[in-house]
């Protein structure tokens, strides 16, 4: 067996677990040991077979992103945790997570604060990693609530 089917069986053992951004497959055949030009065909052949989707691993971690209650500035914090900051460059991540849905998680994330100064509550939702405007706007539904 030559190194580019070991590399490409490795990435598909990957891959049979669980999806993974492209970027992630590619730094795990390299800490594999594979060379540029392994890492560059096996990529190939597994965008061939499209096993390869980051838009559709993107659709999917933004979903799981949302419902933990957290917002854009933490989906672009795990993408670049995770290696993938050519996505947050090349991708416009609000295709991804609309402001409008960042709005609903955030006023979710409220609602499961409960009562707190109108201050502390902005912090906790930009801590959780919401955008300035998307908290400000969970804030004013709040108020409007009550």
């Amino acid at each position: 067996m030559d190194s580019v089917t070991k590399f490409f069986d490795f990435a598909c053992r990957l891959l049979a677990r669980r999806d993974y951004f492209t970027d992630e497959i590619r730094q795990k055949i390299f800490d594999k040991g594979a060379t540029l030009e392994e890492v560059t065909e096996v990529i190939g052949k597994l965008n061939k077979f499209k096993y390869l989707d980051d838009e559709k691993v993107l659709r999917k971690y933004v979903a799981e992103i949302s419902a933990k209650g957290k917002g854009i500035n933490y989906l672009k914090q795990k993408l670049f945790e995770k290696g993938c900051a050519s996505l947050i460059s090349s991708k416009n991540l609000a295709e991804f997570y609309p402001f409008e849905e960042e709005c609903a998680a955030a006023e979710k994330a409220v609602l499961k604060l409960g009562n707190c100064e109108k201050e502390k509550l902005f912090q906790k939702l930009i801590s959780r990693g919401f955008s300035a405007s998307a908290a400000i706007n969970a804030l004013k539904t709040r108020n409007n609530l009550n």
